[in-house]
């Protein structure tokens, strides 16, 4: 439509189609509004969760280290893939449009200076203003704090967070309902007033972003096989089955059973210990939201005009790391407002650009979650060879990491 628009050359028309601008907007703010509130609920949370489980023993402790590691190990192919991919297929700056009413970009912060932003001088004024950093900084802490109370009142607080949470959601699922709607407006804005360049784009952030994390899979299954010692054809025959469901269904938890039995059954990994880390791993650990929210959001940045600096991609990589433990559970697309959005916010990349990405994330969700599900059984197979010859496995206090999962 806004292509006819354009060709049309009609004063009135196109007074027309900017006319509708404002429905854009609308639905882009309706989902904005959402952002704040969600993702403090779901980190604090979260974190809360990570916490108690830290408490639980060794093998416990020890796994939330290793899946540390790997997500950092994500974030790192995160930045490789989007400055190799695009030193191969330069992006066009045709997201510029999405800058139009700012009176210029705001000079780019020294380290010092960002550092002493990630912590909040006011926790309720970075709220307000949707400073992702700090608020996501502080609802860390103050979830860790929570778990440091009485305990009646903690478990009330955690439930009022989870309740929050989930009105949130409701929030979203309505909004996102409208999505078709919303983003044809959106889209419509952008070619009228730059025609296909911006639609060019978007196909062009896709697919690097698939690329990104095909090959991000390949990686973590070289990993999962030589950390664990099976061997990269066994660990890719026991891998199948899981990441065939996660693509066909592109929810982690739906695969925990399929991901069980791989462990158990085909990796022939200690039963007990595979029933104490492969729930925490799908609980706290995304291999490809960290990886995916880190590529699209430089790609997305660039294609805006946006060259974020090195403090602000470490910035990036730190925030996907801790976003990254509450977002168990959610749909594709709310995965994208609340995994990838902050990640965007820290990089500078407009929302408007991750909103459109809703049209076309069917691929990447499916690469995504399949990431996901393989990462997860890498990191089993790996903390399984760490403490094969020790009687840990066997200790696992699952009572107490049953209570933390619950939290």
């Amino acid at each position: 439509m806004g292509l006819i628009l354009r060709a049309a050359d009609n004063p009135i028309l196109l007074a027309f189609g900017t006319s509708l601008r404002p429905l854009g907007q609308i639905w882009l703010h309706a989902l904005q509004m959402t952002i704040v509130p969600l993702v403090f609920c779901l980190m604090a949370g979260g974190i809360g969760a990570v916490t108690r489980m830290a408490g639980s023993g060794r093998v416990i402790g020890f796994t939330l280290v290793l899946l540390a590691v790997l997500l950092l190990l994500a974030s790192l192919i995160g930045v490789a893939m989007a400055y190799g991919l695009m030193a191969v297929w330069p992006v066009a700056t045709s997201g510029r449009v999405f800058l139009e009413g700012a009176s210029a970009l705001p000079a780019t912060p020294s380290i010092v200076d960002q550092l002493l932003d990630f912590i909040p001088l006011n926790p309720v004024a970075a709220a307000a203003q949707s400073a992702m950093t700090p608020l996501i900084v502080f609802a860390a802490i103050f979830g860790a704090a929570a778990t440091r109370i009485e305990a009646d009142v903690g478990k009330a607080l955690f439930r009022l967070l989870k309740a929050v949470a989930q009105t949130m959601l409701v929030i979203v699922h309505w909004v996102l309902a409208a999505a078709p709607f919303g983003v044809f407006f959106l889209g419509l804005d952008a070619v009228l007033r730059v025609g296909l360049g911006f639609a060019a784009s978007l196909v062009q952030l896709v697919l690097m972003l698939s690329v990104a994390l095909v090959i991000g899979i390949t990686i973590i299954m070289l990993v999962g096989a030589l950390g664990s010692g099976v061997g990269i054809v066994r660990f890719a025959r026991a891998a199948f089955a899981p990441q065939a469901l996660a693509a066909s269904t592109q929810s982690s938890m739906a695969c925990l059973p399929a991901l069980m039995r791989a462990a158990q059954v085909d990796l022939k990994l200690p039963p007990s210990l595979v029933a104490a880390v492969m729930p925490l791993a799908i609980s706290t650990f995304r291999f490809g939201n960290v990886l995916g929210g880190i590529t699209s959001g430089l790609i997305g940045a660039y294609i805006c005009g946006i060259h974020p600096s090195a403090g602000q991609i470490m910035l990036a990589v730190t925030i996907g790391m801790l976003t990254n433990v509450g977002v168990i559970g959610l749909p594709g697309q709310a995965v994208l407002i609340v995994a990838y959005g902050p990640v965007f916010a820290a990089l500078g990349t407009p929302l408007a650009v991750l909103t459109l990405l809703i049209a076309v994330f069917t691929l990447p969700d499916i690469l995504d979650t399949t990431a996901n599900v393989t990462g997860d059984l890498a990191a089993t197979a790996i903390i399984a060879r760490l403490f094969r010859r020790t009687k840990v496995a066997e200790d696992v206090e699952m009572k107490s990491t049953a209570t933390a999962l619950e939290v």
